[in-house]
């Protein structure tokens, strides 16, 4: 089921399976800024990341000295939330802990999920409670694709990631499968813009603590641009796929990053994860801006 919020220029819809942004349609022109999935190709639009953001070593924890499968980017996205409020320029959905949750992760928790519309911004906020009496580990994000293109009559030639400022960037190896090593590579896009036909993002990208606010993925031709502020998460993730024929741009602010080569199972031993205490709340923010310039 999807919920609606709307202005006089934008109608975001949010799907309660997942609690993901499922559109942002401009009604004045008619278009779909937001990918619409494709089950052959990515089936996600914009997944909500709980309690992990990318692939676990062997696709499993440990707690206690027991030991739990997990899904790769968890389960937050696999799972319908509950609605907590709705209005014109708002939707907030929630996901509690259940017994069947706590079979794959030992813990009672709550994940907020908040959707803000105002004028040309959309507001996507988490807050992650720990409601159990030890602390708990995890890491979570948002994970936005949008279509490419999304000006009629262009290619993704005409496109570019451009970011707020010229920066190295400090990009994260990975291996075969997706694990990170434990080395960097620093990297200065010429210009400050990747563009999108470079094959550089055919992989993904994770960047760890960039210096610039926000990524500007915009088309050359028209001016117009998405623009996603990270609001000072620790990771990036970038992709644009599928290679050679470019249909979206995933752009993640990451609270956390896919195991290294080397990592252990046990959850509080994991690098790159969030240690909550009990009783306590985590936030992460994104903040999602259509214009042009």
């Amino acid at each position: 089921m999807q919920l609606t919020m709307e202005n006089s220029r934008f109608r975001v819809a949010v799907e309660m399976l997942g609690a993901e942004l499922a559109s942002i349609l401009d009604k004045g022109t008619g278009r779909e800024y937001l990918w619409q999935g494709d089950p052959a190709v990515w089936p996600h639009k914009a997944p909500v990341l709980f309690p992990v953001c990318g692939p676990l070593l062997g696709g499993r924890v440990e707690m206690d000295g027991q030991e739990y499968q997990m899904p790769r980017g968890g389960f937050a996205l696999r799972l319908r939330h509950k609605l907590v409020c709705q209005d014109k320029g708002l939707i907030c959905l929630r996901l509690e802990s259940t017994p069947e949750s706590e079979a794959i992760y030992p813990w009672r928790f709550a994940v907020k999920t908040t959707y803000a519309l105002k004028g040309n911004h959309i507001s996507c906020r988490m807050k992650v409670l720990n409601y159990d009496r030890k602390t708990m580990y995890f890491q979570c994000g948002f994970l936005t694709a949008f279509n490419c293109p999304f000006v009629s009559g262009t290619t993704q030639a005409d496109y570019g990631l451009r970011l707020e400022q010229l920066e190295a960037l400090t990009v994260q190896e990975q291996d075969d499968n997706g694990f990170l090593t434990r080395n960097t590579q620093m990297w200065e896009p010429e210009d400050g813009v990747i563009f999108l036909d470079s094959g550089k993002l055919d992989s993904g990208l994770v960047i760890r603590e960039p210096t610039s606010q926000y990524f500007q993925f915009s088309c050359k031709k028209s001016g117009e641009y998405v623009r996603l502020y990270t609001r000072e998460a620790p990771f990036v993730y970038l992709r644009a796929a599928p290679a050679g024929e470019r249909r979206f741009l995933c752009m993640g602010s990451w609270h956390g990053a896919p195991d290294l080569a080397d990592a252990s199972a046990s959850w509080e031993k994991k690098e790159n994860v969030i240690s909550l205490g009990a009783m306590e709340e985590y936030y992460a923010h994104q903040t999602i801006e259509i214009g042009s310039v």
